[in-house]
């Protein structure tokens, strides 16, 4: 006798563990599946949504009853139901009550009766609770659905007791402990899905608060940054319109400060439209394109800037290296990084430009034997309004790295301080 009721505990409790891990597994899987994404409003909390979720489980709890009192099987399934409710409204709600209704009927038969009349009686006190309590805009939320759910499942405990005594079945000391611990269970459980739910949904929104947080530290580091560095060229720009406004200013030194207006005038032109490339950057129409006739080109345009500064050009590329870009997006990439590797060799040097295939897909080397950065440059480049030079802004690398990306791409760079740069840039080959 004694073995039958610790093998009959044991197995109850084993119940209760496997209707635990049920209720809360699918919240903890999404959990993880959702942080790694990018913060929407969670669809597990879309009222639409939510009885999907709460039926299968209000299934599951019937199909798995903790433990029986005479006629009667105590179950979890006012906690999918509770759920439902409260985070889906009166239609979740009463969808999965029906479910609930339907399957307790197949799988206990006779039983449904009580069942059906619980559920029916409790629907209007839940509904009750809930606007009354108004508990989404409390805090700690817990405490409302832990205390629903105890007195939900004391309710239902006195309809068994009820239905016991209409039945003429006697009380028993084992079935009140029954009965109390089921009320326990169901406050103890209701409390930890609540706290999960919470906890999820509290996260969520910090991530999306903190990625509102950055976008505006971001725009905010940006526009002063766009600022600064039009401010600079307009400034020079403003001081030699004076001196042009002064009568004594000969033809000769006007013109030379007309071209200097000029100069500083396009430099600013250039930063509004590098920031306009950044900002908004817009769908790229690609189309078949051969790199190395690219490259040819794009050695013909650099040639006579590296002459002013004493810098050869070492072209070596390999024929029909086919890809798919945007040819006038690629060429000002390409443009930007190989003046980058001139300017960054004042002396004079080689800037050596490669390209070949490597199984799908085409590098293009760009390597110059130049002044070269250090590791902190080097992470710090392609960052918002960082440049290695005096004048430059920084947009240009940025821009570079952000048309790479739109072809499928990426930028990799090495470098040895005084030894020069190499940038490799990588694109998926073209059939």
């Amino acid at each position: 006798m004694l073995m039958d009721k610790w093998a009959r505990t044991l197995k109850a409790f084993d119940d209760l563990l496997l209707n635990i891990l049920v209720l809360t597994l699918p919240i903890l899987i999404y959990s993880k599946l959702r942080m790694d994404k990018p913060y929407q409003e969670p669809s597990i909390f879309n009222p639409k949504w939510v009885f999907a979720y709460c039926s299968p489980l209000a299934v599951f709890c019937i199909s798995h009853p903790l433990f029986s009192a005479g006629e009667i099987s105590y179950d979890l399934s006012l906690i999918p139901l509770l759920a439902a409710f409260l985070y889906g409204g009166i239609g979740s709600g009463l969808i999965v009550s029906a479910v609930e209704i339907v399957f307790s009927y197949y799988f206990h038969g006779p039983e449904v009766e009580w069942v059906a009349l619980i559920t029916v009686f409790l629907i209007p006190f839940i509904l009750s609770f809930i606007y009354l309590s108004n508990w989404k805009h409390k805090s700690p939320k817990i405490m409302f659905p832990a205390l629903l759910a105890l007195i939900c499942a004391f309710a239902t405990f006195c309809v068994s007791l009820f239905d016991s005594f209409t039945n003429e079945i006697p009380f028993t000391l084992s079935s009140i402990l029954i009965g109390l611990g089921y009320c326990v269970i169901h406050m103890l459980t209701m409390s930890m899905i609540t706290f999960l739910i919470e906890h999820i949904k509290e996260n969520l929104a910090l991530r999306q608060e903190f990625q509102k947080s950055e976008k505006l530290n971001v725009l905010s580091e940006l526009a002063a940054s766009v600022a600064h560095e039009i401010r600079n060229p307009m400034t020079v720009a403003r001081g030699f319109m004076q001196i042009l406004n002064q009568s004594q200013v000969s033809e000769e030194k006007k013109r030379m400060y007309t071209a200097m207006v000029i100069e500083e005038i396009d430099r600013a032109q250039n930063i509004i439209s590098d920031y306009l490339s950044l900002a908004k950057p817009q769908a790229e129409k690609l189309e078949k394109l051969d790199a190395s006739t690219l490259s040819q080109k794009l050695a013909n345009l650099i040639n006579p800037y590296a002459s002013l500064l004493n810098v050869q050009i070492a072209f070596e590329m390999e024929s029909y290296l086919w890809i798919l870009a945007n040819g006038e997006k690629l060429m000002q990439c390409l443009v930007n990084l190989t003046k980058n590797g001139i300017e960054a060799m004042p002396d004079g040097g080689t800037l050596q430009i490669r390209g070949y295939k490597e199984k799908d897909l085409v590098r293009i080397e760009i390597r110059d034997n130049g002044i070269g950065m250090t590791h902190e440059q080097l992470e710090r480049l392609g960052t918002p309004f960082y440049s290695t030079k005096q004048k430059g802004t920084g947009l240009g690398m940025m821009v570079s790295y952000r048309i790479i990306k739109t072809f499928g791409g990426t930028i990799d760079v090495t470098s040895q301080l005084n030894k020069g740069t190499c940038f490799v840039v990588t694109l998926p080959g073209a059939s």
